[in-house]
């Protein structure tokens, strides 16, 4: 995706751009990406590259990720995952962005940052859910 702003002009509260924002402009550029699917392929194609995005922009492993995609039936291999991220980069260097962000926030609140990661990951899930 392509915006007017930096990721460092959202991690310093200069542009107000939300984890909502962020999913819905990522929704439209998977459909852009792949006119020809039907809704319910684009469904699974968003939410398989907005998960390796998350993985990578939360430090976790793109292995543990797979082992879910493996349970849930999904056909995906670590190249496929590795060729997700690799194309998408500026989209996780903003969630990152909006995650900081999102974390400066519950810290200035009155959370240690312990307790602010473990709200932004009940942050994460709301919005998710909502999806």
């Amino acid at each position: 995706m392509k915006w007017d702003f930096t990721g460092e002009q959202v991690v310093k509260a200069e542009v107000d751009y939300s984890l909502e924002e962020f999913r819905g402009d990522f929704y439209l550029e998977v459909q852009e990406n792949f006119p020809e699917y039907e809704k319910k392929a684009l469904d699974s194609i968003y939410r398989l590259a907005y998960d390796v995005c998350y993985c990578v922009a939360t430090q976790r492993d793109l292995e543990e990720l797979l082992k879910h995609c493996k349970q849930k039936g999904i056909k995906a291999d670590m190249k496929y995952l590795e060729l997700i991220r690799d194309s998408n980069l500026e989209n996780i260097d903003m969630l990152k962005a909006i995650f900081a962000r999102k974390v400066s926030e519950f810290m200035d609140a009155g959370l240690n940052s312990k307790d602010a990661l473990n709200r932004l990951d009940e942050y994460h899930r709301t919005v998710i859910s909502g999806s």
